[in-house]
């Protein structure tokens, strides 16, 4: 019985690990949600201007947050404030 709850660990932490659990990331890696917001700070003008075009820099840290969804959801509500 003993060795079925030394495999079943080991395999908690082959998991955790594999899933970046173990080394502290989170949804977007080792960055945080509000870090990755802070990237999208070239977007700003035109979020808030309808006629104001993206910057190229905009478009490049949107599709790159676009990459990851999990990451895009934690990102939101740091957006909404």
């Amino acid at each position: 019985m003993k060795c079925i709850w030394v495999v079943a660990f080991a395999l908690f932490v082959g998991i955790a690990c594999f899933n970046g659990v173990a080394n502290g990331a989170g949804e977007c890696g080792k960055s945080s949600p509000d870090n990755e917001a802070f990237k999208l700070a070239p977007c700003a003008s035109a979020a808030t201007d309808d006629s104001a075009t993206p910057s190229s820099g905009c478009c490049a840290q949107v599709k790159k947050l676009g990459q990851n969804p999990p990451c895009l959801c934690a990102v939101i509500p740091y957006l909404e404030d």
